[in-house]
Protein backbone atom coordinates (compact mmCIF):
# COMPACT_ATOMS: atom_id res chain seq x y z
CA UNK A 1 0.00 0.00 0.00
CA UNK A 2 1.85 2.59 -1.17
CA UNK A 3 -0.89 5.20 -0.63
CA UNK A 4 -1.77 5.18 2.38
CA UNK A 5 0.33 6.49 5.85
CA UNK A 6 0.46 4.44 9.15
CA UNK A 7 1.96 5.88 11.99
CA UNK A 8 5.26 5.13 13.30
CA UNK A 9 7.06 5.18 9.71
CA UNK A 10 8.51 7.55 7.61
CA UNK A 11 6.19 8.36 4.53
CA UNK A 12 8.36 8.61 1.61
CA UNK A 13 7.87 10.81 -1.61
CA UNK A 14 5.61 9.32 -4.51
CA UNK A 15 7.02 7.44 -7.13
CA UNK A 16 8.88 9.64 -9.55
CA UNK A 17 10.29 11.95 -7.24
CA UNK A 18 13.76 12.60 -6.10
CA UNK A 19 14.80 12.92 -2.61
CA UNK A 20 17.93 13.91 -3.51
CA UNK A 21 17.52 17.20 -5.74
CA UNK A 22 16.20 20.37 -4.18
CA UNK A 23 15.29 23.81 -6.09
CA UNK A 24 16.83 26.67 -5.16
CA UNK A 25 14.32 29.71 -4.58
CA UNK A 26 14.46 32.32 -7.80
CA UNK A 27 15.43 35.39 -5.30
CA UNK A 28 17.01 34.65 -2.05
CA UNK A 29 14.30 35.46 0.62
CA UNK A 30 15.47 38.80 2.79
CA UNK A 31 13.26 39.04 5.92
CA UNK A 32 12.16 42.92 6.07
CA UNK A 33 12.36 44.21 9.37
CA UNK A 34 9.07 44.99 11.23
CA UNK A 35 8.03 48.08 12.70
CA UNK A 36 5.46 48.18 15.78
CA UNK A 37 3.61 50.67 16.40
CA UNK A 38 2.82 51.30 19.50
CA UNK A 39 -0.76 51.92 20.20
CA UNK A 40 -2.07 55.46 20.96
CA UNK A 41 -1.46 56.09 24.46
CA UNK A 42 -2.83 59.20 26.53
CA UNK A 43 -1.21 60.09 29.68
CA UNK A 44 -3.37 62.06 31.69
CA UNK A 45 -2.86 63.67 35.39
CA UNK A 46 -5.59 63.98 37.89
CA UNK A 47 -6.81 67.65 37.97
CA UNK A 48 -8.48 68.70 41.01
CA UNK A 49 -11.88 70.62 40.38
CA UNK A 50 -13.27 73.31 41.74
CA UNK A 51 -16.16 75.51 42.14
CA UNK A 52 -15.65 76.90 38.65
CA UNK A 53 -15.38 75.15 35.09
CA UNK A 54 -12.14 73.83 35.03
CA UNK A 55 -9.87 72.84 31.75
CA UNK A 56 -8.84 68.99 31.37
CA UNK A 57 -9.02 66.17 29.54
CA UNK A 58 -12.28 63.73 29.85
CA UNK A 59 -11.08 60.24 31.21
CA UNK A 60 -13.73 58.44 29.20
CA UNK A 61 -13.99 60.42 25.56
CA UNK A 62 -9.65 61.83 26.06
CA UNK A 63 -10.59 64.82 24.29
CA UNK A 64 -9.71 68.04 25.60
CA UNK A 65 -12.79 69.90 27.22
CA UNK A 66 -13.90 72.53 29.50
CA UNK A 67 -16.22 71.04 32.26
CA UNK A 68 -19.62 71.65 32.32
CA UNK A 69 -20.69 72.42 35.57
CA UNK A 70 -23.92 71.77 38.01
CA UNK A 71 -24.64 73.00 41.05
CA UNK A 72 -26.66 71.08 44.17
CA UNK A 73 -27.79 72.06 47.49
CA UNK A 74 -26.36 70.76 50.02
CA UNK A 75 -28.20 69.39 53.64
CA UNK A 76 -26.81 73.08 54.69
CA UNK A 77 -28.75 74.73 52.21
CA UNK A 78 -32.28 73.19 53.19
CA UNK A 79 -31.71 73.42 57.27
CA UNK A 80 -31.36 77.64 56.92
CA UNK A 81 -33.67 77.80 54.93
CA UNK A 82 -36.28 75.49 57.94
CA UNK A 83 -34.08 77.88 60.44
CA UNK A 84 -35.97 81.32 57.92
CA UNK A 85 -39.13 80.18 58.05
CA UNK A 86 -39.08 79.08 61.51
CA UNK A 87 -37.67 82.53 62.97
CA UNK A 88 -40.50 84.06 59.96
CA UNK A 89 -38.75 84.63 56.75
CA UNK A 90 -41.62 83.10 54.91
CA UNK A 91 -41.98 82.98 50.72
CA UNK A 92 -37.96 85.22 49.65
CA UNK A 93 -35.58 85.35 52.33
CA UNK A 94 -36.20 81.21 53.11
CA UNK A 95 -34.61 81.01 49.13
CA UNK A 96 -31.67 82.56 49.61
CA UNK A 97 -29.67 79.85 51.09
CA UNK A 98 -30.39 78.19 47.96
CA UNK A 99 -28.62 80.95 46.04
CA UNK A 100 -25.57 81.34 48.20
CA UNK A 101 -22.30 79.16 47.23
CA UNK A 102 -21.19 78.26 50.83
CA UNK A 103 -24.51 75.42 50.24
CA UNK A 104 -23.88 74.35 46.73
CA UNK A 105 -21.91 71.62 45.79
CA UNK A 106 -20.24 71.87 42.53
CA UNK A 107 -20.33 68.84 40.13
CA UNK A 108 -18.18 68.59 37.01
CA UNK A 109 -19.57 66.58 33.43
CA UNK A 110 -18.13 66.46 30.40
CA UNK A 111 -19.97 68.49 27.67
CA UNK A 112 -19.26 66.06 24.91
CA UNK A 113 -20.26 62.49 26.35
CA UNK A 114 -21.53 63.64 29.74
CA UNK A 115 -19.49 61.65 31.95
CA UNK A 116 -19.65 62.52 35.47
CA UNK A 117 -15.57 63.41 36.63
CA UNK A 118 -15.64 65.09 39.75
CA UNK A 119 -17.84 67.15 42.54
CA UNK A 120 -16.74 69.94 44.71
CA UNK A 121 -18.00 69.27 48.21
CA UNK A 122 -18.16 72.30 50.10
Amino acid sequence: MSGTYTPGTVPTAPYGWNQQISVSPASPYTPQPEFVKAPYELITTVVPVGPHSTRMVCSFCRKEITTKIHKKPITKAYISSLLCCVFGCFWGPCLIPFCMDQCLNVEHKCPKCEVYLGQYIR
